[in-house]
């Protein structure tokens, strides 16, 4: 490795260390289930990100099928986070247009 290969991992590992941070603290305060989900996927990317910097600096071919693995994980949360979070807005229109939330 040269030297600016070690300087500008080094600052993706601050940079990836202060997102991490970033979310675990959004997860602690939420306030709510959505913006802790969004988190929880940040970490993941976090996660997928870090691993792959430190592919990058060890040059080993072997953390690429858990890059894969985590990338799959991730993408199958978000998709089940926002098609949760999609149904229940369609319940809450279809709750709202029936009359019953106008105090009827």
């Amino acid at each position: 490795m040269d030297l600016a290969t070690d300087i500008i991992l080094g600052v993706a590992a601050v940079l990836l260390a202060v997102a991490g941070i970033i979310g675990v603290n959004r997860i602690a305060e939420g306030p709510t289930q959505l913006d802790r989900s969004v988190a929880a996927d940040l970490i993941v990317a976090v996660a997928v990100a870090s691993l792959g910097a430190w592919t990058v600096w060890s040059d080993g071919p072997t953390e690429v099928l858990i890059l894969m693995l985590l990338s799959l994980l991730g993408f199958t949360g978000a998709v089940s986070v926002a098609r949760l979070v999609a149904d229940r807005m369609a319940t809450r229109r279809q709750y709202r247009s029936s009359g019953e939330g106008k105090g009827q």
